[in-house]
């Protein structure tokens, strides 16, 4: 499926994910419903869903906008309604909204970018931020290509800054916007943030193997816990590998070592980038996640663990079997 364009029509589904106070569900759910009404009649919109909580994996609520296509979406996120409604919870939410434009039910482009935009903001001037951030969004959402702007807090011990991470389908996409004189005029507006402003640039590479939270900014527990998910799927593809084609079909043919070993390599990194690793990387995303319980936390390495004992052992009797053949 291709990414959705201002004249494509594909249809498309607005993620929209915000933080609310505890004290502020019942309004929040009623809010909803408003929301749901005066949807009705927008051109274009095909359905509404509402994901609610589910802590302490998920602390976010998910509202899930379907449209026929990305230039309905749009004009929700820049329309006059949106703005008064989100002016009724302003109050109850907990930092900014998270958006994505996605293409419904897909993929996002292969070549999909993004990038990483930091911030120093200091503690007093977050609301400034936000409401700041916000007008950037909008008008990001305007631009082709867009897919997705999110906020990232500063997480102690790993980096200090705010980071928004902007992704575009493609990098002529991004780089419209990056360069455009809306954005330079926005920069303008929020000069006092931008003392610090970084920007880097990132395409997918191997970030499709981790979580969605976790692509941009793993932190050192999360890079140990891809480690032992690599290992896992490596290890049983190594050593099928060399009992069942390298040792008698390439080695048996007076290959040199040197070539049987980077043919073996060559074979196990694209199963492992291409397949392996992104299906180990869903299987364990309760495991991955940052908010994960320790109970949770436990019952990942212990699960590891058992599995790893598991391909040892019938690694083992296949060993002991081709022997005795």
């Amino acid at each position: 499926m291709t990414t959705p364009s201002d004249s494509g029509q594909d249809a498309v589904a607005l993620v929209i994910q915000r933080r609310i106070a505890d004290e502020g569900f019942a309004d929040f759910t009623r809010w909803n419903g408003k929301v749901a009404e005066t949807l009705k009649a927008w051109p274009g919109f095909l359905g509404q869903e509402i994901i609610p909580p589910q802590p302490p994996a998920h602390v976010d609520w998910v509202s899930i906008l379907h449209f026929s296509d990305a230039a309905a979406a749009r004009g929700w996120l820049q329309s006059g309604e949106r703005a008064l409604l989100l002016d009724e919870i302003r109050q109850l939410g907990i930092g900014p909204e998270d958006v994505h434009l996605l293409p419904d039910a897909g993929r996002q482009s292969d070549r999909a970018v993004s990038a990483l935009i930091s911030f120093k903001v200091p503690e007093a001037l977050e609301k400034d931020f936000f409401a700041w951030q916000q007008r950037i969004q909008a008008a990001e959402a305007r631009f082709p290509g867009f897919l997705r702007h999110k906020i990232e807090r500063p997480i102690p011990g790993l980096h200090d800054d705010w980071v928004v991470v902007l992704s575009f389908d493609d990098d002529a996409n991004l780089a419209a916007w990056l360069e455009s004189p809306e954005r330079q005029s926005l920069l303008a507006q929020g000069a006092r943030f931008n003392a610090g402003l970084n920007i880097k640039r990132a395409s997918h590479g191997f970030s499709f193997w981790f979580p969605d939270d976790q692509a941009t900014l793993p932190n050192r527990a999360f890079i140990f816990q891809s480690n032992l998910l690599v290992l896992l799927v490596l290890y049983p593809v190594v050593y099928l590998w060399g009992f069942f084609i390298g040792v008698p079909w390439l080695d048996g043919q007076g290959l040199p070592f040197w070539l049987t070993l980077f043919i073996g390599n060559f074979v196990s990194t694209q199963l492992l980038g291409w397949w392996l690793a992104p299906l180990a990387f869903r299987a364990f995303g309760w495991w991955l996640k940052p908010q994960a319980s320790p109970g949770r936390q436990a019952a990942g390495y212990v699960l590891l663990a058992g599995l790893y004992a598991v391909s040892m052992v019938g690694f083992a009797l296949l060993l002991a079997w081709g022997h005795g053949r």
